[in-house]
């Protein structure tokens, strides 16, 4: 958009300890990290790429221990964009752009336990498709609705079938219009869209994509693009967190906050001085929804920063901070992407040019980076104008596809600690590192060989980041046998640990 940095990718990794309250690590040597989402069953999923640009799934323990991943090294596949939610049978739905038709989006589901269920592709015979948003489905449902330009909504079931299919006009448009964001909300849905070149749309529909209830409002000055919106559990409300695509101002950016019937409380401009580019790419509520934590990035002569914010949901800034990479290095850019909230902390990724995809875990009061600077922040209230008109949905024609991306499951995992505390050593060495595991699948054991440092202990952990078995290794030992006759079929992650070093790799249980 309205940057270009070259991302510099190998392998990732990540951390096999339990974030403290506060620390900044890296998890990879390079690479990003884009997206990252808490689970309901415990830990995370993440998003990322890597040195070819490809995109990359990792799931992960309360402990940062990994369980499974995807590499997607499709070449009609790109990491634009991409968004990862999950379902409410706890699947996970990935989103990514495509080539594999006339500009399409992919969707990709994997179960909980990190199988490949099915690829499809979404696409016009005559269109732009990329999507900006996914969602779960409301209520019960287990499938999901993905949004696209020209706003389109689709609902798909849980095996992707189209169900129904919408798009939204609204009269006053003269521009383009886009949904950026999609909420479930009990049965219904929540979206907030760009519809004009100065326009903020917000509309609530039905389980069937029926329109229930929306606003829309008008600002004079720039085009309004709502990048990110979160529900305030303490007031029922909304946060939409933007920027505005005027390349004379790259300075500025927006949190407009909306209560329960979607009317605007406060909207504010976040501008910076001192620096030539400001944006902020994802928002986090915290403390029940009286706080928001957003995420970006300041550039300025070739470096950039790390800003991050915490603002209340009346608009007032509580604090801020601007930070630098640690690794050492001369360059010393970095850039947080993706924001989660643990509680009244929040857990931040990014990428750093040196450090490559790092994780930060910041208390509720922005403790956790480790080169903080000074960091000037305006903000102004502004006041929208209200507009009145009629909300139509439209007939729409995109279709489905089945897909078949080529992917991979080689994504290895290494990781430092820069500031702040972890509770267990982690693994320094620069290299990517592979066990020797056969047979796997295994039915009644199986031996590890060529251990690759002096370990100490040997664990293994089903898909929800449970131990299931636990042994002792002796020293020097360079090879080990496991009895699992005992163990359920299944997918289960071994991990070999000792003082300052860690390995996991998956295995097969099957009978």
């Amino acid at each position: 958009m309205k940057k270009t940095l070259l991302f510099f990718c190998l392998r990732f990794c990540f951390i096999s300890a339990y974030a403290q309250p506060t620390s900044y690590f890296k998890v990879a040597n390079t690479g990003t990290l884009m997206k990252i989402e808490r689970v309901s069953t415990g830990g995370y999923i993440t998003l990322g790429t890597d040195s070819n640009f490809k995109l990359q799934v990792i799931r992960c323990d309360n402990n940062f221990t990994p369980l499974w991943n995807f590499k997607f090294t499709d070449a009609n596949m790109t990491a634009g964009f991409p968004a990862i939610v999950e379902a409410n049978d706890g699947s996970f739905f990935v989103m990514a752009k495509s080539y594999a038709h006339s500009n399409c989006t992919a969707i990709i589901k994997l179960s909980s336990m990190g199988v490949m269920l099915w690829q499809k592709d979404y696409y016009e015979a005559n269109g732009n498709f990329f999507s900006w948003a996914i969602s779960k489905a409301s209520g019960a449902d287990n499938g999901f609705v993905v949004s696209a330009g020209n706003n389109y909504i689709i609902k798909c079931d849980p095996s992707g079938n189209i169900e129904w299919q919408k798009q939204y006009y609204y009269p006053l448009t003269t521009g383009g219009i886009t949904c950026y964001s999609i909420l479930p909300e009990g049965n219904n849905y929540v979206v907030s869209s760009s519809y004009n070149i100065n326009s903020l749309l917000t509309f609530r529909i039905d389980s069937a994509g029926g329109i229930l209830s929306y606003t829309a409002y008008t600002y004079s000055s720039m085009q309004i693009l709502p990048t990110r919106m979160v529900r305030l559990n303490s007031t029922g409300g909304y946060a939409i967190l933007g920027n505005y695509n005027n390349t004379n101002n790259n300075q500025t950016q927006f949190l407009a906050i909306l209560n329960s019937a979607l009317a605007i409380t406060s909207f504010n401009e976040l501008t910076i001085s001192g620096y030539t580019q400001f944006e902020l790419h994802d928002i986090a509520a915290i403390n029940n929804g009286q706080n928001l934590i957003m995420d970006g990035s300041i550039y300025n002569n070739s470096a950039f920063y790390i800003a991050t914010m915490n603002v209340s949901n009346t608009g007032t800034i509580v604090w801020k901070h601007l930070a630098t990479g640690n690794s050492g290095m001369p360059n010393l850019n970095v850039e947080f992407q993706g924001v989660t909230s643990l509680g009244n902390s929040t857990v931040h990724v990014g990428f750093g040019y040196n450090e490559g995809a790092v994780v930060s875990i910041l208390d509720s009061a922005g403790n956790g980076l480790c080169n903080t600077l000074l960091f000037n922040v305006t903000n102004v209230p502004r006041t929208l104008a209200l507009q009145s008109s009629t909300l139509i949905p439209i007939t729409s024609n995109a279709v489905a596809a089945t897909a078949t991306y080529v992917y991979n499951t080689n994504v290895f995992f290494n990781q430092h600690v820069y500031c702040g505390s972890l509770p267990l050593s982690v693994n320094e060495n620069e290299n990517d590192i592979e066990l020797t595991i056969f047979p796997n699948p295994a039915t009644t054991a199986f031996t590890i060989s060529d251990l690759p440092f002096t370990i100490s202990n040997i664990e293994m952990y089903n898909v929800l980041g449970e131990k299931v078995f636990s042994q002792p290794v002796a020293d020097n030992q360079k090879q080990v046998t496991i009895d699992v006759s005992h163990i359920a079929p299944g997918i289960y992650f071994v991990r070999l640990t000792d003082a300052k070093s860690s390995i996991t790799q998956k295995v097969v249980v099957q009978r």
